[in-house]
This record gives structure tokens, sequence and C-alpha cells, in this order.
């Protein structure tokens, strides 16, 4: 039985999820990261993105505090956490869904006020109430409604004037709260309706994923020879980093899995190669297996033809739930591309058969994050060498920067860690004469001993981050000019107790 298969039996048995009422909404935690397999578009109502709160200042003169950006970014953020990929779509309200798109979500804000009497000009505090309240629809490609809830939020707090001055201060905070618990509860709807949750069962049950053939070789995308010449060049091999170290006798993890994942060439030969990413998957898989002592049948490796999207969701989704032990370690690695979504910020990888234009055909970070974080591990550790598609300022330009963490709740209790060869959207550079991405050449090194520090023989996640976070930027700058910076996520500062993680025995 799938996780959502349980998330819809439990739910059963609390009636009315999809009729049209009034409902409010308190808590103030942490959003919830649904991630359904479903790819929606998302439509807001002028209401919302020209949202503003009417009031009265001190001075009895009728102001206005604008709130749409603010309400729009809270939603797009939310209900981004809801679905594996959720698209901008400027289509009014009640028309026909985009043929890309599993569905869309419709959202109306109706109530907007302020419960607020300020006496007189003077230095004090009032009491305040702002009471937001929105309908939210989805419905599916066929244009059939599925769920409609009507949510009602509000923050209570106080505002401040002063002296002689009109201005009222704490307004726009509150108003802040007030739009953060609107965000949460159409969050919180929208993943836990009935139908909804059934739609994305139905979208699962279309493709089963390919449970066998996820070893490099020959396969679906044809022979080795067939692969673009450029991929080719990444069998060459490095003499520093490709001779694995021995591994040390005795030396065991066996509560410990480990996934190497690298995809350079494509299916869509519009999508440029990533030279390296095979051969740095490959090398990697065999330092877990030396160093990390992980045992072989708990290393997964997954390259190029073989990494469709089901061959990606069946290793997270479905091998790696039966690998796991309770308390256990996971490592992941991925070496290829990633694509920024303009709107919620939200990072999707490319498997072989990932384009630009199909959000469809790409693994959101999210759904990953999402299958590591539901597993009851103690640890695990994301490492990400990505080449982006698009360029930083022109991430910047047309919408948001990359969201990393998605907002994991479990994120910062760092049972999920993730580093990265990249901050922000940096490119992330193939190193020719290592015959690895720069980030993983120093990654292996590392693992293979450079990183040990303080003389145990152990190599942990923290030296392992110092290490590279010092010597991706320098060999950058000496090689290519440019700006190259490894970052962690949620940072790895000195006191954080994940740093003694061992990854890999030296000696």
């Amino acid at each position: 039985m799938t996780g959502l298969t349980v998330a819809l039996v439990l739910l059963v048995i609390f009636p009315g999820c999809n009729e049209i009422s009034s409902r409010w909404f308190t808590g103030a935690g942490a959003s919830q990261g649904y991630w359904l397999p479903l790819t929606v578009g998302l439509r807001l109502d002028p209401s919302v993105t020209e949202a503003a709160l009417a009031y009265t200042d001190s001075c009895r003169q009728p102001r206005t505090l604008p709130f749409g950006d603010r309400l729009t970014e809270a939603l797009k953020r939310d209900i981004g956490m809801v679905f594996e990929h959720v698209l901008a779509d400027a289509q009014p309200l009640g028309s026909r869904v985009a043929a890309a798109s599993d569905g869309v979500v419709e959202v109306v804000l109706g109530l907007k006020e302020v419960e607020l009497f300020i006496h007189r000009q003077s230095t004090r505090s009032y009491p305040a109430t702002v009471t937001l309240g929105a309908t939210v629809s989805y419905f599916d490609a066929g244009g059939t409604l599925l769920s409609t809830r009507n949510l009602r939020t509000e923050a209570r707090g106080n505002i401040d004037t002063e002296g002689q001055s009109c201005e009222v201060r704490g307004l726009a905070e509150l108003a802040n709260d007030a739009i953060t618990r609107l965000a949460q509860g159409l969050n919180q709807h929208l993943g836990t309706s009935i139908k909804i949750l059934q739609a994305a069962e139905a979208k699962q049950r279309e493709g089963k994923p390919l449970v066998s053939g996820l070893q490099t070789g020959a396969g679906r995308g044809g022979s080795a020879a067939s692969r673009p010449a450029q991929a080719e060049a990444s069998q060459a091999r490095s003499i520093d980093v490709d001779q694995v170290p021995e591994r040390v006798r005795g030396y065991e993890r066996r509560n410990s899995v480990g996934i190497a994942i690298g995809i350079g060439a494509f299916r869509d030969p519009e999508v440029p190669v990533v030279k390296f990413a095979s051969h740095d998957a490959e090398v990697m898989a065999r330092y877990l297996r030396a160093v990390g002592g992980i045992p072989a049948w708990q290393v997964k490796l997954v390259t190029d033809d073989h990494a469709l999207k089901d061959d990606l969701v069946d290793v997270l989704e479905n091998w790696l739930p039966q690998h796991v032990e309770s308390g256990g370690d996971v490592l992941v690695f991925f070496s290829g591309r990633a694509m920024v979504d303009p709107v919620t910020g939200a990072v999707s990888l490319f498997p072989y058969e990932g384009t630009p234009t199909s959000h469809v055909r790409l693994l959101s970070l999210r759904r990953l994050q999402a299958a590591l974080t539901r597993l009851p591990l103690q640890h695990a550790v994301l490492l990400l060498d990505v080449t982006m598609t698009v360029q930083h300022d022109s991430i910047r330009q047309k919408g948001q920067s990359p969201v990393w963490d998605a907002a994991v709740p479990t994120m910062g209790t760092a049972k999920l860690v993730q580093i990265l060869g990249i901050s922000e959207a940096q490119n992330a550079h193939q190193y020719e004469r290592g015959r690895h991405g720069l980030f993983t050449f120093h990654l292996l090194k590392g693992l293979g001993g450079e990183a040990e520090a303080d003389g145990d023989g152990l190599v942990s996640l923290g030296e392992l981050f110092d290490y590279v976070r010092t010597q991706v930027p320098k060999a950058a700058r000496a090689e290519y000019g440019h700006e190259q910076e490894p970052m962690s996520v949620p940072p790895l500062d000195a006191n954080a107790q994940v740093r003694t993680l061992p990854l890999a025995r030296v000696k």
C-alpha cells in the first residue's frame, strides 16, 4: 500500500471534506509539504493580486495598506508545497485548463477587514484584529469542480501610535501574520482533500514505475555508442580521484544506504549535455562502497538512459523504503541538470527524458526531499552537483531565486541536510582536467581523505563540507575566473550536531 493510499484511507473517516462551507483556520505552525504527483495551474483573482486593507489612522484619515504582492507570494509558496509542479497561468478564472496540467487551483479573496479603533493622537498601543477570508477551488483537467472551500483566519495583536504623528505602526506585521495563516490553511485543505488525493492516486496508477533495469548499460535509450559524443568523453578517467582508496578492513555501515544518480545525456537533443555527470555517479557509488563502508546491496547506481522519471521515483519511493532501517542514514548523490520555476522558485531535476518545456517530465526536488524526510531515518544527506538551465541574472529578472529548502518542516531538525555545489543559481563547472564536475571532484577528494582534519581517520559531514567550501571557490576562480561556492541547507555551523556524522573511513 502506497503512502498516498494510506492517506486516503485515513481521511475517509472525516466526512464533509469537500463540502462548500466556511471554516476558520487558526494554526500558525509550519506549512506541510504534500507534493502530490500532479501538475496544476494556479489562477489568482484580482481580489488577491490587488488586495488592500482599509483602516483609519490616528488623525482620523482613511488609509489603505496594500498586501496583494505579499499574499500572492505566500499563496504561490504554500500551494507550491502541495503539488509536484505549479504553473503560472494568466487565464481568467473559470476558463479551460491548459493541456499540460492535471488541474487548476483558483483562489478568490473575499473578506479583508481590520478591527481597530484609535481614540486620539497619542503615544500608546491599541488592540487590533485583521481578518481574511478566501475561497479556494480545484478543477480537474476536464474542468470538473472536485473541491471548494471557504476559509477564514484572523490575527490579533497590538498596533502603536506616537505623539502627534498620524502613523500606525505594527499593522503590516499583523497583516503578514494573517496572510501566513490563510496560506497555510489553503495548503492544508488542498493537501488533505479526499477528491484531490483520489486524483493524485489515479495519476500515480497511470504509470507504474519500472522496477528493473536501473543499472547502467544498454537499455531504453540505446547502446552506449548511440550517446552524444560529449557524454562519451565522460568515461575518461581522472588519475587523481578515480583511483578509489582501499576499504578499511572491518569498517562497515550496515545501517546506511547510498544512492548515486548521474544524468548527463538526454533524450531531447536540445537539452545540453552535462559532460561528466554519469561518470560522477559511477565513481561516487564506488566510494560509497569502499571508504563509505556501505554494503554493495545497499548502494543503487542510476545513470543516463536508465534514469527516466519513473526510474527515479521507483528508487526513491519503492526501493529505498525497502532497504532503509529505522534510525539509519541515507546518502543521495545527484549530478546533472536542474531548472528553477520562475514563479515559485521550486527546483526541478532533469531525468533522462527531461525537457524545459514540459514540467511533467521533470522530478521536483521537493518530491525527492519528501521521499527522504518521511522515512524513519536519523539523517539523510543530499549531495547536489547541478548545472542550472537558466543564468543567474535571468532568474532575477523573471522571478524567484532557487528555493532549496522547500520549507520541509524537518529541515530545521537537520534530519535532511543538503550540500549544494552552487549558491543561488551560479554556474556549476565541468572540470576537464579532473574529468568530473568541479564540485564532485572535490567531494571525492574529500571522501578519499583530504577532508579528514582531526586525525581520527574518519571523514565527517562537517569536515567534508568545510573542505569543499574552501577548495571549490578557490579552484573556480583559478580555472575559470568565476565564482562557484558550495552551500549547505540548513547551515552547518560549528554547533550543528549533524556535523559529526561519519561519511567515510580512510585509515
